[in-house]
Formats: C-alpha cells, sequence, structure tokens
C-alpha cells in the first residue's frame, strides 16, 4: 500500500487507494503496511477476528459514542470495521479532518486557550501548508513577546540594580564623551556615557561605589593594548545616572593617555569591567590616603564610600595629603589646618578637583581633611610628614576597629613610599611593604598600594 505522508502529525490516503492509512495501533492491528518515514512497530498479530463473537453492525458515530477515539477502540471491532466499506471511509474522513493546536513549549502551553478547527471534508495540500505557516508564525511572534517582556522588566531591573547591565565582561563596552574638562595644561577631566543607556532613576554602579575602590580598563584600538582608570565619584554636574568621569593625565609615551587626549567630544570609547581593587571593611576607624598626582581618583572614592554610601556605618576620619609636582595641578588648594580654609568661597580661583575636595569636606568637616604638597614649592611627602600623622592618630584614637594607610599614584611614587607591588601567578599583588612605611615599622596599620 502506498502512503501520502505530509510534514504534519496527520496522515492521509493515496487518492487512488482505497484503504484508509490509519494512526499507528490501528495499523498494527490490522496488520498494514506501516507509511514511509514512519516508526517501526512491533510485529506482534493481533488475534484472528474469526474467533472472535459476531456482534451487530453499528455506525460510525455509534462506535464513537460507545468506544471514544477510533484509536481506542477494540481489536476485534478494528478487524470487523476494515470489513466494513462505509466505516472504511469514515475512518478515512476522520483522520483527513485537520485539528490544529497552536502548541507551545511547556510552561506556556497549559494557560493558552487551544484553537481546534476541523473541516468534515478533506483539505487540499495548499490550504494545509498555509495554516501550518500561520501556526508557526504565530508561536514564533508568541515566543518573541515573551522574550522581550522577560529582557524588558525582569533581567533589565535585575541587572540594572547590580550594576552588571553597563559592562559585559570580559568584552569591551562602547562608551561616548559627553563632556571634556581641562584641569591643568597637562590633565584633564573626560566625561563618559554608556551608548546603550541606563534606565531613569536606577544607579548602574551602586555596588561598586559600596565596596570601596574600582576601576575600568580603556582600550586603544589601533595598538590593541588597555590601561586602567579610577572612576571619580559623582557629582550635582552628572546629568545621567550612567555617566563616568575620569581624571586623566596626558603623559609622554603614554600610548592609551596620548588617543584618549585626541579624541573630541562625542568620539567613542571602549571600556571593559568594573575591577573591584579594595573591599572596604566595616570597622575602620581612620584613613591616612597618601595620592599622588591622578592618584587623587581612588583617595575621593574611598572618602566618597566611607562618608557619603556607608550611611549606617559610623563614619571615619580620613586624612588625605595630595602631593603635585606643580601648583597648577591643584591650583588653589590650601591645607585643612590652615587658618580660614573652610570659610573661603570654594567656587573662587580653585580648580576642579580642589573645588570638589573643599565641597566634601565641607559636607564633612569632622571627619575629612585635606593637605596639599607642591614640589616647586619646596614641600615635600618624606617620613616625617608621614609619621606625624599616623603617630598623631594613634595616640589620639582608642578604638580597636581597623586603621590604613592607601598610596596611589604613578608606580615610582609608589615605591618610593611602600616598596613595589609583586607579580605571582600572573597577578599583580601588593607584595611587601617597603620604602619609607617599611622603614617606619608600623605595625598597628594595614597598608595598600593602589
Amino acid at each position: 500500500m502506498q502512503c501520502l505522508r505530509l510534514k504534519t502529525r496527520w496522515k492521509f490516503s493515496n487518492p487512488s487507494s482505497k484503504q484508509p492509512c490509519l494512526p499507528l495501533p490501528i495499523r498494527r492491528a490490522l496488520q498494514q503496511p506501516r507509511c514511509p518515514g514512519s516508526r517501526k512497530f512491533s510485529s506482534r498479530r493481533a488475534e484472528d477476528p474469526d474467533n472472535q463473537p459476531e456482534r451487530p453492525d453499528e455506525s460510525f458515530e455509534q462506535l464513537i459514542a460507545r468506544f471514544g477515539h477510533p484509536g481506542k477502540w477494540p481489536k476485534d471491532q478494528i478487524f470487523k470495521a476494515s470489513k466494513n466499506e462505509t466505516l472504511t471511509n469514515e475512518l478515512e474522513r476522520y483522520y483527513s479532518r485537520v485539528q490544529i493546536f497552536p502548541i507551545l513549549p511547556l510552561p506556556f502551553r497549559g494557560p493558552m486557550p487551544r484553537l481546534l478547527i476541523t473541516y468534515k471534508e478533506p483539505m487540499s495540500k495548499e490550504t494545509i501548508g498555509r495554516w501550518r505557516r500561520a501556526i508557526w508564525l504565530y508561536r514564533i511572534a508568541w515566543l518573541v513577546g515573551i522574550g522581550y517582556l522577560i529582557n524588558t522588566y525582569i533581567l533589565s531591573d535585575s541587572t540594572n540594580s547590580k550594576g552588571h547591565a553597563i559592562f559585559d565582561a570580559p568584552r569591551f563596552v562602547p562608551f561616548s564623551i559627553v563632556a571634556r574638562e581641562d584641569v591643568s595644561p597637562t590633565s584633564f577631566i573626560l566625561t563618559l556615557r554608556p551608548s546603550h543607556g541606563v534606565k531613569p532613576g536606577v544607579d548602574p554602579y551602586a555596588d561598586e561605589w559600596d565596596k570601596g575602590t574600582w576601576s575600568v580598563e580603556f582600550k586603544q584600538p589601533q595598538l590593541q593594548i588597555a590601561r586602567s582608570y579610577t572612576p571619580l565619584p559623582p557629582n550635582s554636574d552628572v546629568q545621567d545616572p550612567g555617566d563616568l568621569r575620569f581624571l586623566i593625565r596626558k603623559e609622554r609615551g603614554g600610548e592609551v593617555s596620548n588617543y584618549l587626549a585626541r579624541l573630541p567630544v562625542g568620539g567613542k570609547v571602549e571600556i571593559r569591567g568594573p575591577h573591584p581593587e579594595i573591599d572596604l571593611p566595616r570597622d575602620i576607624t581612620d584613613v591616612v590616603f597618601l595620592a599622588g598626582g591622578t592618584g587623587i581618583a581612588p583617595a575621593m572614592q574611598v572618602a566618597y564610600t566611607l562618608l557619603d554610601k556607608r550611611t549606617g556605618d559610623e563614619r571615619p576620619r580620613i586624612h588625605i595629603v595630595w602631593a603635585n609636582r606643580k601648583r597648577e595641578d591643584c591650583v588653589g588648594g590650601v591645607d585643612s589646618s590652615s587658618a580660614g580654609s573652610l570659610t573661603e568661597d570654594p567656587l573662587q580661583s580653585t580648580g576642579t578637583i580642589v573645588r570638589e575636595l573643599q565641597m566634601m569636606q565641607n559636607s564633612h568637616p569632622e571627619h575629612l581633611s585635606v593637605d596639599y604638597l607642591v614640589d616647586e614649592e619646596g614641600t615635600f611627602l618624606d617620613q616625617t610628614k608621614i609619621s606625624a600623622l599616623t603617630t598623631g592618630i594613634s595616640q589620639s584614637s582608642a578604638s580597636t576597629g581597623s586603621k590604613l594607610i592607601f598610596v596611589s599614584g604613578p608606580e615610582g611614587f609608589i615605591n618610593v613610599l611602600a616598596g613595589p607591588k609583586k607579580w605571582e601567578d600572573g597577578e599583580e599583588k601588593q607584595g611587601e611593604v617597603g620604602g619609607v612605611i617599611g622603614r617606619m615599622g608600623v605595625t598597628d596599620w594595614k597598608v595598600w598600594k593602589l
């Protein structure tokens, strides 16, 4: 027997054949040849119908009412129906009807309404093909809609709140330069904004600011190299919650810094991260931060985290010493110990970074102090200065909490004050404390090199 099999769950008999191509259980019982491409069935033979007791003939409708679906009919009734031309034709027409179910993958299958269309006469191949295409288009459109809703209202909310919607480590993410401000002849501040935007009212970097210091990598596409830079804390000038600001010094021979200096407003940069540096403990009581040049950015991060973000913790005392080669890098900076330093107008004749430091001091006058050292003015960061800070704090503080010394800046600055870092197992680690601080023999302070 030849069978015409469509790529559906239903089979149709050859129009030239008088026997229907029935479902597998019925074909097994009737011992008919299987349709091409169908699953091989068992060779078990049904009982001989001649041994079955005779029953009066029943119509197709009566058999349906009595047994239900033809697949549930007893084997003897199937044999009997196969010898009845009227029942055979009815069976063929029954299995030629098209039932369309927009079946969807679990768990979306259950709640969906079921569409059932039944035709009394067999449908043409063209009509069946159109219905099949319509069903698949319906399924695809439904699944795409569900995926969009999940991504928009579930995944985006959870990732934005945790800060992972911006970055996609280890890949680089495009950012746009929305502002540039020169703070000295050699330094400038870049304000960057993610290209795909951020959901309003959500801080995508909340986790990073709460933990402590962190950085990102800038990519130089021509040379395929990357350098790490530390974001500045947000201020009132930030227009978008996804904006990041970076203090960058144009160094002679610096591939990435010179590349960034050439980019105009509206240009594109690629960033990878975030890279956490230190997870600040909760029991900090005193911090001395020795910053050189652009190393002031991590110092501002620490002050922002401990004094502004961790509002529920007891605020520690933070003393920042910012050392620069020239006064032009810290115009208007006055030591906290100088009389009237906090009463002067911070908006007049001051550099951008100095102005932000003074605003932080005004917000936390009892917990934050800043000193400025300039090489060309003969003020240097030496052992006497560091010893005066650590000794004075140790004598005045009876607390048993953590006391931290941070050293941040150019490599030579860190090596002189705290000794070089150490490469181990392919990673840059803290290494032993050396330099000026190592010779001081400080024992009750934890030293971190950034």
